[in-house]
């Protein structure tokens, strides 16, 4: 099943996954998932980094995010997002999951 995302909750999955480290990961911090949130957004406009922060929202509106989920009870960290360009004709998936048991060695 998949869903439309506004850019703000696009933003806010990017910064949550960034931050988070997946299901045991090292915890990144909310202010290291924000700055990701604004690069990830700032490299697919192609915009000269540092950018500012409305050249990044006015960006991340030009762009159509979506999310899924495989439609059956999953387990583990999972991050999905999909970002689709139509003025410039492309679109790009990534789709994460993190199913290490806490008691496994790395």
């Amino acid at each position: 099943l998949m869903g439309r995302l506004t850019a703000p909750e696009a933003l806010q999955r990017i910064a949550w996954a960034a931050a988070s480290g997946g299901a045991h990961g090292r915890r990144r911090g909310a202010a290291f998932g924000r700055f990701m949130a604004f690069y990830v957004v700032g490299v697919l406009a192609g915009l000269q980094w540092p950018a500012e922060p409305d050249a990044i929202g006015a960006a991340a509106n030009e762009f159509d995010w979506f999310v899924w989920d495989e439609d059956s009870v999953e387990e583990g960290w999972i991050f999905r997002l999909a970002v689709e360009d139509r003025a410039d004709g492309w679109a790009a998936a990534v789709g994460a999951t993190d199913l290490r048991s806490a008691d496994e060695t790395l």
